[in-house]
């Protein structure tokens, strides 16, 4: 694990749904979101309907974006939001073109709040409230 790596991830519950978001942290997420969208950048927190495509230019889906610069931003680095339809195969699709990226690995179990820490963002009973509501039935 390294901190210089851009992370990615699954950030709402696996499995078929509506809408699925997916995350992804470090350098180069500004790049992915524009390899991606083939355009530039939205401005900063504003979402925008963007078409997202695979390496070879083939639509992958529909998909609202956001773009959260550091260090104004959950982790402290920058952070792009990805709101695709919830099906499987849009899913691992999107996936699949983030990890071919250069330095784009997927994220540990917890990488995003552990980044958000050593950038001080959170504090730890800020993560254990965070792991608390996660938990929460």
């Amino acid at each position: 694990m390294s901190m210089d790596d851009t992370i990615y991830a699954l950030a709402s519950a696996p499995g078929r749904s509506g809408v699925a978001v997916l995350r992804v942290s470090g350098i180069a997420a500004a790049d992915a979101l524009a390899r991606l969208t083939g355009r530039d950048l939205p401005p900063p927190r504003l979402a925008k309907l963007r078409r997202l495509h695979d390496a070879a230019g083939a639509p992958i889906d529909d998909a609202l974006v956001l773009f959260f610069p550091g260090p104004r931003s959950f982790t402290g680095e920058d952070v792009v939001e990805l709101q695709v339809h919830g099906g499987p195969a849009v899913v691992a699709a999107v996936l699949r073109v983030l990890g071919k990226l250069p330095h784009c690995r997927l994220a540990e179990a917890g990488e995003f709040t552990r980044r958000a820490f050593h950038n001080h963002k959170l504090d730890l009973a800020q993560i254990e409230g965070l792991a608390d509501l996660v938990a929460a039935e």
